[in-house]
């Protein structure tokens, strides 16, 4: 008869298990010295392992030979629990078991010493769905069992579990599977079964598991069920979700701002039947890939993805802006929320599209500086000579792709106004996105070789962007282009300065008056 995969390669022993390193160390370790307690709390979300270690624990505690804390497997105690034979481990669902009189009636049989093992182990999984009586009637006999009994409460929800209950075990939580662990599980069952499985197919799958083995498993015996080879597409056929090339396509049609070609996109997705929060939940996935390409270059350990396909996520993210990938990844979580509610997902979805292919709102502090960002990524690329230029010429057109030549040097050094003045010009040339900003503020001497630029209180936004290292270092080096070696550069808020020359012209004026009509005829107001 035909067993499923997570049945088959459920762990025997804590060796076996996948991840959680820690909690499979200090488990064995309880079991090597004997100081086992008397009740456990294994915590976690679903397919951490939670219900596979607690059987172990039960089988390694009644082990006659136990191997460097790990159940052997061949005596007669591990041969009865591996068998489900044996009265001393009891496992019971606490979903369907939840009244006060089901547990009353498993705690009636705690007197009652094992039978062939050292201790007797009662396993309740689900423990958060017992009654508020259940707990009450648990909680006596958990504070103080016989010497042989041990329980092992399993919970997806500790914290709907009475203080009372936590306070009383030894509590293990069970932390969500890395892609990474989860693939090579699933690798080593290939092999050995001799499965034909591609390898992006594992880590589609390892990824739609969101941490959890069995679900992983569920998978893959799923898509197993064609009697082919597994690949990539069996899997996104067996999930609803769309294929990678649709991915890649989408986040092109955002960055080249085609609102058109995003629609037929869309279109294309929903006649081939594909689910909408699916898409949306890959896609946010794949813009997080490129998120993380962009600060953290082709890392296929937090990628999740083969060679070929980490390189080809970090040549697309060097076409977008960091600023543009955040504003694009909040939009399409934000529709991926709003299509539970939506009477129409399809509208919700088009909707998204179409704001990501908008340019940034430049009235908005965040979408000026992802515009200016992307005008600095262009200019780099001028520079490299990765973007062609068009030129015209009499009616004719010439493409090359040489980049902005930068002024020479001066020949004589310069400083103050004099070298403010060429270093502009080299901004202007070389350096455009930091050339505007510095145009808009006022020249304010330089001393010392500190070269001061001021902008009045409501232009606060130009003193934050050229603050910035980078753009602080790009003035400085012009300024030093222009002759002044030893420059420096700041921006600051100008303050509210008294014009000392009109105030005098104004006071000898009023003395003009008063001696001309008298004191008694001149009247002065502010």
């Amino acid at each position: 008869m035909y067993q499923a995969l997570y049945r088959v390669w459920r762990p025997k022993s804590f060796q076996d298990m996948v991840g959680q390193e820690s909690i499979r160390k200090t488990l064995r370790n309880q079991v090597k010295s004997g100081r086992i307690a008397h009740a456990y709390l294994f915590c976690g979300s679903r397919g951490t392992g939670k219900t596979s270690a607690a059987k172990i624990m039960a089988r390694a505690i009644n082990c006659q030979t136990p191997v460097d804390g790990d159940p052997c497997g061949e005596c007669e105690s591990c041969k009865m629990l591996l068998s489900d034979s044996s009265f001393d481990v009891y496992e019971m669902d606490a979903a369907s078991n939840s009244r006060v009189e089901e547990i009353r009636e498993l705690l009636e049989k705690v007197d009652y010493p094992p039978q062939f093992g050292k201790y007797k182990v009662y396993i309740i999984d689900e423990v958060h769905m017992l009654s508020n009586a259940a707990f009450n009637a648990l909680l006596k006999t958990l504070e103080e069992p016989p010497h042989y009994m041990v329980f092992i409460l399993a919970t997806t929800e500790p914290q709907k579990l009475p203080s009372t209950i936590l306070s009383r075990c030894q509590r293990f939580d069970f932390g969500r599977l890395t892609e990474a662990q989860i693939v090579s599980r699933l690798k080593e069952a290939i092999e050995k079964d001799g499965i034909k499985c591609e390898e992006d197919a594992l880590y589609l799958i390892a990824q739609a598991a969101e941490g959890g083995m069995r679900d992983a498993w569920s998978i893959l015996d799923m898509c197993m069920g064609t009697g082919e080879t597994v690949t990539a597409d069996t899997v996104r056929a067996a999930l609803g979700a769309a294929d990678k090339t649709m991915l890649f396509d989408v986040a092109d049609a955002i960055q080249a701002s085609d609102g058109a070609q995003a629609l037929r996109l869309m279109d294309k997705l929903m006649r081939e039947g594909r689910d909408v929060q699916v898409f949306l939940k890959d896609f946010s996935a794949h813009l997080r890939k490129l998120m993380v390409c962009k600060l953290c270059g082709a890392d296929q350990e937090l990628l999740s993805a083969s060679r070929d396909g980490a390189d080809r996520l970090k040549n697309q993210s060097e076409q977008f802006t960091s600023e543009k990938l955040l504003r694009v990844l909040n939009l399409v979580m934000k529709a991926e929320a709003d299509t539970r509610w939506a009477a129409s997902a399809r509208s919700v979805l088009e909707v998204c599209m179409l704001k990501c292919c908008e340019k940034a709102d430049v009235s908005d502090i965040s979408g000026l500086l992802e515009r200016l960002s992307e005008l600095e990524m262009r200019l780099q690329k001028i520079e490299s000579g990765q973007v062609k230029v068009s030129v015209q010429h009499a009616g004719t057109q010439e493409t090359k792709t040489d980049a902005p030549k930068a002024p020479k040097k001066p020949a004589a050094p310069k400083q103050g106004a004099a070298a403010w003045n060429e270093a502009l010009k080299i901004l202007k040339n070389t350096a455009p996105a930091v050339f505007g900003p510095v145009s808009m503020g006022t020249f304010d001497g330089c001393e010392d070789h500190l070269y001061r630029l001021v902008f009045p209180k409501d232009q606060s936004l130009f003193v934050n962007m050229l603050s910035s290292p980078e753009r602080r270092e790009t003035v400085e080096k012009a300024l030093k282009e222009a002759g002044d070696e030893n420059a420096r550069f700041e921006a600051k808020i100008m303050q509210d300065v008294v014009d000392t020359n009109k105030v005098d012209m104004a006071n000898r004026n009023a003395q003009t008056l008063i001696d001309a009509f008298g004191r008694d005829k001149v009247q002065i107001e502010e």
